[in-house]
Order: C-alpha cells, then sequence, then structure tokens
C-alpha cells in the first residue's frame, strides 16, 4: 500500500520564503510577495509580522475582505499592536464604512506612541471619513461605471484625453506589460489609444516606436486643431509636440520645446488650453502646502513665469490634475484637502468675470468619487460624459479608468462660450499677470479665522485630539498667508521649583511648535514663550474655597498672530472672560502690556534648564526661544517703562547676571535696534531706553 504523506516545508524552506516575501513586499510588490509568503505556509502562521504583512498585501491587490479578516482576528488576538488598528481603518474607509472607519482610526490614535509620524495624517483621515460619510448619502449627479477589462488591466492606466478630431476615440497611458514593451527592457509608461465600437472597447494600441520610446511617455493633449499632440517623453521637464497622425512628413514642430520656465520645483499635470494657457501643479516653493496649480501664458513663441491660482484654490494640501471647461471658466482638479472624503477627490470651481473671483471649491460627491485617489478628470466634448482614474478597491489594479455619465449635462463644457476665459477677464480688468491674480480695483476675497487657545490640565497632553485640531487650523493659515507669525505662550499652576515650572512651559511650548513644523510651518514663523506660574488669569483660592475656573484656566497655550494687517484674512481671537473678583493682578498687568510697548531684563542666554536659587524669588519671569541658535532666553519681569526696568536690572546684576540687559518689547515682540529710533517718534520711552543702551 502507498502512502501519502503530506508535504511539509522545512523551517528553513519557510525561512527562505519569508525573506523573499520580504524583499518583495520591501519594493512594494505585494502580488509577488503574497505568493511568497504562501508559498512559506504562512496563510495560518502565528507570526503577527507575516500576518500583518499578508494582510497589507491583499489590500494592496484590492482583496480588502481578505485584509479584513486578517486584522480582525489579530485584533480578537489581544494585545493588538496600533498599526492594526490603523490599516483595519483603511479597510474600513476603502469600503465607505466610515463610521467605523473613524472609531479604528481612534484606537490607533489611543495606541500609537504621541509621536508617531502617522499621527497628523490620521487625525486629518478622520475628518475625511467624516465628509464621507456626508458625502454618502448626498445627491449623486451622475452614474460612474468601469471601463473595464478591454482596457484595465492590474497594471496602471491614467490620465485620459479625449480625441479632439475623432468621437469616442481616448488616449491614455500605462505601465503594463506587452509585446512592444518586451522589446525595449527599459521601457516605463507608454502611450495607448483605443476606441468604443458598437459599445465595447476596441483593443489598446500602443503609439508608434517615435512616440513610445524608451523611458517615460505620457499623453496630456492636443492643439485646438487636432493635429498636434502634447506629449511628455524622457527628456525632464522638456515635452515633445508631435502631430495627430504621428506622420513625420506632417509634423508641424518636430522635436522638443521648454515648458513653463520652473527653475525650482517639480512640475507635472500640465494641461493646455487653446493654444496659449497651460495650466499644471507643482510643489515648488512659496505655494501654499504640497503641489499647487500654476498658469503660464503663452505668447511670441514663450511662455511666461507661472503664476499660482491662488488661496480659494490651492490649500495646505495637494492640488492636482486640472480641466478646463470650452468656456474657460470652470476648473475641475483633484485635491486631498481636508473637504475629500479620503486620497484625491475632484472638485469643481467657477470664475466670476464680473467680480474676478473663483467660487469656492465643491466635491463632486459620490460616485464620482471615493475614498481612494480620483483623479484625472476630463470632460468628453458632449459635456454629458467624462472620465477619470482611480486606485479605488473593486478596479481591477493599481489604476483604473472609470467612465462618468452625468444626469445633467456640464453646459460649461458643451460650447465656447462669449464670455473670455478667467485669463482674459483679468487681463481684460487690467491685471498683470506676472503677479498673484488678484484684480488691484476689485474687492480681495477675506478669509475668517477663529482662533482658540489651547487648554490641557494634569492628566492630558498638550497635543490633544482637541488641541491638535486648533493646531492644523492655524498651521492652514500660515500655510495660505506666509506673512503672518505666531505668538505660542504657556501658562502653568505653581508646583515645585520657578525654574522647574518655567521650563515645563516653554517645553510644552516647543511641542506644540513641532507639531506645527511637521505641517511645513518654519520655525523663524514662531515666537515661544513659556511663562510658568508668573501672570494667572485667577488668584489662588484659599484651602477653604473651591475655584474650578483656577486650574482650567491657568493651564493653557495662548496663540497671538501677529503682521496681519496687510492680508486679505479676519482673525477672531479667543476671548477668555475671567470673573472680575477672581482675577489675579499679575494676569491683570500681562492682559494690560503685551499689547504694548513694555521691557524685560534678559539675565541669561542657556542651551539647557537655567538652575539657580535666586531667581526663585522673582515673581515674574519667563523664556523666550532664540529661533537664530536656539538657545533659552531668561528674562525678568514686565515693565511699562524703561525706568522701572532699570531697578530689576540693578538686582539681576547685584546677584550675579552681570550680562543682563534690558529688551524693549512692541506687542509681544522684541525690537531690533535699527528700529526703535523710528519707533521712538511713536513711543516717547524709547528715548530713554536709546540714552541708557539698554545697560
Amino acid at each position: 500500500m502507498l502512502v501519502v504523506l503530506p508535504f511539509t516545508l522545512t523551517g528553513q524552506s519557510a525561512k527562505a520564503f519569508e525573506r523573499e516575501g520580504d524583499n518583495y513586499f520591501s519594493v512594494e510588490n505585494y502580488r509577488s510577495a503574497l505568493i511568497a509568503y504562501k508559498q512559506g505556509g504562512f496563510d495560518n502562521s502565528s507570526n503577527k509580522s507575516v500576518q500583518t504583512r499578508i494582510g497589507i498585501c491583499l489590500y494592496e491587490i484590492n482583496d480588502v475582505d481578505g485584509a479584513m479578516h486578517i486584522f480582525y482576528t489579530l485584533i480578537n488576538q489581544g494585545k493588538t499592536p496600533p498599526e492594526i488598528f490603523f490599516h483595519q481603518a483603511k479597510c474600513l474607509q476603502a469600503k465607505s464604512k466610515f463610521s467605523d472607519a473613524i472609531a479604528m482610526y481612534k484606537k490607533f490614535l489611543q495606541k500609537a506612541k504621541s509621536n508617531d509620524p502617522k499621527n497628523p495624517w490620521v487625525k486629518d483621515e478622520i475628518i475625511r471619513c467624516a465628509n464621507g460619510a456626508r458625502l454618502k448619502y448626498g445627491e449623486e449627479i451622475a452614474y460612474l461605471e468601469n471601463a473595464g477589462t478591454s482596457i484595465n488591466t492590474q497594471s496602471a492606466e491614467f490620465g485620459v484625453k479625449t480625441s479632439p478630431t475623432t468621437i469616442d476615440k481616448i488616449y491614455f497611458n500605462s505601465d503594463r506589460e506587452d509585446i512592444t514593451r518586451a522589446k525595449r527592457p527599459n521601457a516605463d509608461v507608454d502611450i495607448y489609444s483605443t476606441s468604443l465600437n458598437n459599445g465595447r472597447w476596441t483593443t489598446p494600441t500602443p503609439l508608434p516606436s517615435h512616440i513610445n520610446t524608451v523611458g517615460y511617455n505620457e499623453v496630456r493633449g492636443f492643439s485646438s486643431d487636432g493635429q498636434i499632440l502634447y506629449y511628455i517623453g524622457a527628456s525632464g521637464n522638456n515635452f515633445i509636440v508631435r502631430t495627430d497622425t504621428f506622420s513625420v512628413d506632417k509634423t508641424f514642430h518636430p522635436g522638443s520645446f521648454t515648458g513653463p520656465p520652473l527653475p525650482n520645483g517639480m512640475i507635472t499635470d500640465l494641461v493646455f488650453f487653446n493654444d496659449s494657457i497651460c495650466l499644471f501643479s507643482s510643489d515648488k516653493s512659496g505655494g501654499y502646502g504640497g503641489y499647487d496649480l500654476y498658469l503660464s501664458i503663452r505668447k511670441k513663441g514663450a511662455w511666461s513665469i507661472p503664476v499660482n491660482l491662488g488661496p480659494t484654490i490651492n490649500s495646505f494640501y495637494d492640488e492636482r490634475h486640472p480641466f478646463l471647461t470650452q468656456d474657460g471658466l470652470t476648473l475641475f482638479f483633484s485635491s486631498n484637502n481636508l473637504g475629500s472624503m479620503g486620497g484625491l477627490d475632484v472638485f469643481n470651481t467657477t470664475f466670476d468675470p464680473v467680480k474676478l473671483v473663483w467660487s469656492p471649491p465643491q466635491n463632486m460627491g459620490i460616485p464620482v468619487n471615493s475614498p481612494l485617489d480620483d483623479a484625472g478628470f476630463v470632460l468628453s466634448p458632449d459635456g454629458m460624459t467624462a472620465y477619470l482614474h482611480s486606485d479605488r478597491k473593486e478596479g481591477y489594479g493599481d489604476q483604473d479608468i472609470y467612465r462618468v455619465f452625468f444626469k445633467q449635462p456640464i453646459t460649461a463644457h458643451q460650447h465656447i462660450s462669449l464670455l473670455p476665459t478667467f485669463y482674459h477677464s483679468i487681463r481684460l480688468a487690467g491685471v498683470s499677470t506676472k503677479k498673484p491674480l488678484t484684480p488691484k480695483e476689485t474687492p480681495v476675497e477675506v478669509k475668517e479665522y477663529y482662533v482658540s487657545h489651547l487648554f490641557f490640565n494634569s492628566t492630558t497632553e498638550i497635543l490633544s485630539p482637541q488641541n491638535t485640531k486648533k493646531l492644523d487650523l492655524l498651521a492652514n493659515m500660515l500655510t495660505i498667508y506666509p506673512k503672518i507669525k505666531a505668538e505660542l505662550s504657556c501658562f502653568e499652576l505653581p508646583s515645585g521649583q520657578r525654574t522647574y515650572n518655567l521650563y515645563f512651559s516653554i517645553k510644552k511650548v516647543e511641542k506644540a511648535a513641532e507639531y506645527l513644523s511637521r505641517k511645513g510651518i518654519k520655525q523663524d514663523r514662531l515666537i515661544l514663550k513659556g511663562y510658568g506660574a508668573s501672570f494667572p488669569l485667577i488668584s489662588e483660592p484659599s484651602p477653604s474655597t473651591q475655584s474650578p475656573l483656577y486650574e482650567k484656566l491657568n493651564q493653557r497655550l495662548e496663540i497671538t498672530p501677529h503682521d496681519f494687517e496687510t492680508e486679505p484674512v479676519q482673525i477672531h481671537m479667543e476671548n477668555i472672560k475671567t470673573p472680575e473678583n477672581l482675577r489675579d493682578p499679575h494676569g491683570v498687568k500681562f492682559s494690560e502690556l503685551r499689547h504694548g510697548l513694555y521691557y524685560s531684563v534678559q539675565i541669561a542666554s542657556v542651551t539647557q534648564i537655567l538652575q539657580n536659587q535666586e531667581i526663585d524669588g522673582i515673581e515674574e519671569m519667563f523664556i523666550e526661544v532664540d529661533n537664530t541658535q536656539g538657545n533659552y532666553l531668561y528674562m525678568a519681569g514686565m515693565f511699562p517703562t524703561f525706568k522701572k526696568s532699570e531697578e530689576m536690572l540693578s538686582n539681576m546684576r547685584s546677584i550675579g547676571f552681570y550680562d543682563a540687559l534690558i529688551i524693549p518689547y512692541l506687542d509681544g515682540i522684541r525690537l531690533s535696534e535699527k528700529d526703535i529710533p523710528e519707533l521712538a517718534r511713536q513711543y516717547p520711552d524709547l528715548l530713554f531706553f536709546l540714552a541708557g543702551k539698554g545697560k
């Protein structure tokens, strides 16, 4: 009798398959990684790390249900690492189970370390899930269908451009494997064309070899007469211009020409309009954050310096893939701003040719958008249909092409309007496009912000979920208006030695500043101060008196914007209301002086905590961070006149602080020596400072 024994992998073989799977996983080849893990017998392994990677692989190849099963199993086993909640939340979000995803993201935040780099992204994603929960029940303006396996593969298909000369013909890009690419082993992305024939897409045909050269090739559009193809070749930011027929003997503009000048930063998503306008996305410095949308004009054969489309369209996040309707007044684009439901969503905005302003961008909702990336939106000439590419998990592969059928036509794209494009409207108003697109004689859109202070206690961190939301709004304002600075001032309850109390307060401020730094705010735009227990708002109650406001209001981090007066922004500051009978005199003094001229005595500039018994007896002290060197500047007192500050200076020098000096402040900002003579006209007390030179 022949006995067939079950095949069992040796430990060494399993380990080899695990290493092979890990190698594939590290380069994001998830299908090959999954095969290797399964060959190693890890399907039902108790190894949580491998199981987690298998779950991620399943998610990435669009088997979301399989991934969720693994992650739920790991969660039910207990002692769950935070990343499991993170990946399960992504699965739930991908399935449009937004409320469940929010709960899972919150569990991740509860379990994760406070410095986990994913924390800010997760907090943003919770907001996006809330958007999804709202949009899920909104009115659907269109139907959407996958273009099918005739076009889509397991690889990426993206960037549809409709043919300007042939109805129902499209061009797109793909990194798929085919016979022509096999002959060019270094090929990266190629351009294909396909047409609808009796309701079916024909087999995609790659463009000729003089278009699909070795490397990266991406279709970007056509000239107005449909005779010139714009596409990006493999020569950096240059793009090649050919005829739509791709016939060498009919080439109007052979070779390449340089696109819009962009010395710093990446340029992508180029779109051409009427042969004279180029819209594109770039992360060049000076924008509002991430990728922004820009405009360049072609005149006399040359492209103008790019102009940012402004803060109504661009945000702290990424704005990509612009598309302008034929009337030149409605712009579609994709963004992962906090109005999306996850990843990039398609938004639209309309330009008012009278007011010369863009309308607030609107999310196009479901089914145009999904919890994943939805981009590359383009309308067909009929205004009834559109195309986009998306990596939503019900697709066939990496990115798929989808077709959108609108219930009502997009009339802005059905004909060329007699109205000029947004660009021509601005030029007719006499506004130079060499500067930001804001008309000189037209009221500028003023944004409103409500700046709230951060509160904490002995059991909560300064970066609590509620406080980080406030910092997110601050970061958004600072990103949109780069001239504005922010002063962060922390106040504590008295506890132990004054030196430690001061030090703890400045460390909390630095933690908030680090959070803003991760959002892209530079350190030199932040003024950091720690006041310890020097200036309480509420007086300390007697042992027999209960005062909940004492702890609630005296533990706070105040935010004060500076240099916003010339910006188109209206800022509403949170006013901390305090009962008159409970106000502390030191807090009243601080409130009266902080928004005018005052003096303080700098007693030391050190890199660490200053431990000196002499300063424990000083009632009013604070620490300010020197942004140029990073030192802690220990300051004593706040005085309304220079003469009163001289007494403190003398006292400080008498106890050993021989390098102490007087520093004048205006509205909380240190005054530089070069500015003081001019300011002395308005603040005569500065003349005494100039006479004494702060010594």
